[in-house]
């Protein structure tokens, strides 16, 4: 289901929590709210799910004004971070709790929700652990259950809060694919509030970059990070050296749009102060004589070429420079 997204104000105790935020999510989509802690991202999602109302604006999906609906009419499956599995209950019990307290005329068939979660154990690639406890599964089992009982209803709009914050980095990555390829097949419309740029980039066909209750950009990934539209998403999604001042405002680089040169006269002279190899590049850190510091990407096979080590002079100039003229503060 689209959702339309219009004018939302929220205020709280004299503080603007979102300031006429607009926003179309597409049907079937995914899309990211991406943004430091404090953004207004949650409190979007909660007023979507009709868990909080806003002092003015509406929320329509596919056309249909939200605000008239109770949370529980809205169609709306919500997962946290913290998982909220009931501990009593075993997988299937979980998965099914949603269409087990359906009103007797809506209720589906006892074999009808027995095949829903069969279908959805096998989607979540927990077949054999229909039997198990939440207290048997790990972490990341445990919100894909979480997932599978927010999707047994069939939702018209999937809102996920943080959902893989309270796992570890590993754990997170493996979960970020297979949230991915569950949209995939599903095609539920997905909102997903994250502070975490790489998740965003990586799940979402969609990001929408929050700062100070407003949203600064709306697009896709790879925009966001090639062509953002202020300077606070260039530093926040990515890294992003500050340059100096031109007529127009700061310039900024991206680390990887740095090059290096052993020979004087090709850009300003640095110092390699810290050296560290990451997979298939290597980062440095520079140390201007001005005291400003500068981080540089590059190939494995560049830094070998180049012979540098840590203590190393080198020249320093932006191939690709990008100004922004607003405040750039986070």
């Amino acid at each position: 289901m689209s959702i339309e997204i219009r004018n939302l104000s929220k205020r709280l105790g004299g503080k603007t929590i979102l300031d006429r935020v607009s926003l179309d999510i597409p049907e079937g989509s995914l899309l990211a709210l991406l943004g430091p802690s404090g953004s207004g991202k949650t409190t979007l999602l909660r007023i979507i799910a009709g868990l909080e109302t806003p002092d003015e604006g509406d929320v329509s999906v596919r056309g249909e004004a939200s605000g008239a609906r109770r949370p529980q009419d809205r169609q709306v499956g919500f997962v946290f971070q913290h998982y909220a599995l009931f501990p009593h209950m075993s997988v299937r019990e979980n998965i099914a709790f949603g269409l087990d307290v359906k009103p007797r005329a809506q209720r589906p068939a006892r074999e009808a929700i027995r095949a829903r979660v069969d279908e959805l154990l096998q989607l979540i690639q927990l077949d054999s652990y229909g039997h198990r406890l939440p207290s048997e599964l790990s972490g990341g089992q445990r919100q894909r259950v979480a997932l599978a009982r927010a999707l047994a209803v069939e939702p018209r709009v999937l809102l996920l809060d943080e959902p893989f914050g309270a796992l570890d980095a590993q754990v997170r990555a493996e979960l970020r694919q297979w949230l991915r390829r569950l949209h995939d097949v599903s095609k539920v419309t997905t909102v997903l509030v994250t502070h975490d740029q790489e998740e965003a980039m990586e799940v979402a066909d969609t990001v929408a970059v929050m700062n100070r209750a407003r949203i600064e950009q709306v697009g896709p990934p790879r925009d966001i990070y090639d062509h953002p539209a202020t300077a606070f998403v260039a530093r926040f999604v990515g890294q992003m050296n500050q340059l100096h001042q031109v007529a127009e405002g700061t310039a900024f680089a991206r680390p990887h749009d740095m090059e290096l040169s052993l020979d004087p006269g090709e850009g300003e002279t640095a110092q390699v102060v810290k050296l560290a190899p990451a997979g298939a590049f290597a980062r440095l850190r520079l140390r201007l004589p001005s005291g400003r510091e500068l981080e540089v990407h590059l190939t494995r096979e560049r830094l070998a070429h180049l012979h540098i080590v840590e203590g190393s002079r080198v020249y320093v100039r932006p191939n690709r420079v990008q100004v922004f003229p607003e405040d750039y503060s986070i």
